[in-house]
């Protein structure tokens, strides 16, 4: 849909009422609606009998060939719709006095609404007192503030802000820590330090508020009194420890590694015990440690379930004393180790009286 404005364009219509305009043919010496607009286009219109009028912007149908009256400007109704009796008027195309750029007796023109230019723009002279705002690349052989050449405001510019001034060597800077975001470190364009010089961010140094991290692709020079973490590959000429010399490879090779530390690569669980199987260290149960033990020819002569005396009874009571038995000890109250000794000789009686006091 474009706004189309043509010349020589007038039809006929027999419309009633304030509905749409029905095209009714163009009228002779002139060209048709249809000829000049596609369909939804919108242009500026003038319908009239001789006596009322009624101009306005319309949106034109192809099928049908219509015109509806989408806003009307002005018109012999108090500027609204004209109600239109019985009757044949004629309807054409024009240009509402509203919506031109006529110059004033000084030649100056005024624009309420946007301007907008398709081709190049040329102004001898162009003074804005409002905003501009510029999508594209604005170019200029000069450029001065109030006056002033722009290069030399910025030299001496001094901005003013709620704590502190800004000129040419300061600048106001924010304290953004807390942010978790990647910040480019600034450097000086070229070699020189002083005068008037560039800021630029270079390459992939940065710096993370959130985490204290500077990154970058490579660091060179000394590194003094910091601690390193390296998730990559470190490179180094020479590398020292607290003062000594890493001369080589081979030097480090009778230290802790791979090779020479033994490794847990199997499972460990609470209350397990260790065992050294060649170069790992693997954890084992209590049930299979006494299976290993068991099955040790070494232990055979040992105290096992097989040749150590043990007390049979189910439960021993203070005071109580020990019989020993074909499987090994019991428990005898003083009662049972009475009628014990009463089936004994008189000599053994005695004999165990002595010896008990």
């Amino acid at each position: 849909m474009a706004l189309v404005i043509s010349d020589r364009v007038k039809e006929t219509t027999t419309t009633t009422g304030t509905g749409t305009y029905t095209l009714g043919g163009a009228v002779t010496g002139f060209e048709t609606f249809t000829a000049n607009l596609s369909n939804s286009d919108t242009t500026y219109y003038c319908c009239t009998d001789g006596a009322d009028f009624e101009v306005g912007l319309g949106t034109f149908t192809s099928s049908g060939t219509t015109l509806a009256r989408t806003t009307v400007i002005s018109s012999s109704n108090s500027n609204n719709a004209v109600s239109w009796s019985s009757g044949t008027r004629t309807l054409f195309c024009t240009l509402p006095a509203t919506k031109t750029i006529v110059l004033d007796a000084s030649g100056n023109a005024s624009v309420g609404g946007t301007v907008t230019a398709t081709g190049t723009s040329v102004f001898t002279n162009l003074d804005i007192s409002g905003d501009v705002d510029i999508d594209g690349t604005l170019e200029a052989d000069a450029v001065t503030v109030n006056g002033t050449a722009l290069n030399t405001v910025i030299a001496g510019v001094t901005v003013t802000n709620a704590t502190n001034a800004v000129n040419a060597t300061h600048v106001s800077v924010a304290d953004n820590e807390d942010a978790n975001e990647e910040n480019l470190i600034t450097f000086i364009e070229d070699a020189s330090a002083t005068g008037n010089v560039g800021l630029e961010s270079d390459g992939n140094l940065s710096y993370n508020p959130s985490t204290g991290t500077v990154s970058a692709t490579i660091f060179k020079g000394n590194i003094d009194a910091v601690d390193g973490d390296f998730d990559g590959t470190l490179e180094a000429d020479a590398i020292t420890l607290n003062g000594t010399a890493i001369t080589a490879t081979a030097t480090l090779s009778t230290g802790i590694s791979n090779t020479n530390v033994a490794q847990f690569t199997t499972g460990v669980v609470d209350d397990d015990f260790l065992r050294v199987a060649g170069t790992v260290i693997e954890g084992r149960s209590a049930a299979e440690v006494l299976s290993d033990i068991g099955g040790q020819a070494s232990l055979t002569f040992g105290i096992s379930n097989t040749n150590a005396v043990k007390i049979d009874s189910a439960s021993v009571a203070d005071d109580e004393y020990a019989r020993f038995t074909a499987n090994g000890l019991e428990s005898r109250s003083v009662s049972e180790v009475a009628s014990d000794i009463g089936a004994a000789t008189v000599d053994d009686a005695t004999a165990l009286a002595i010896a008990l006091g």
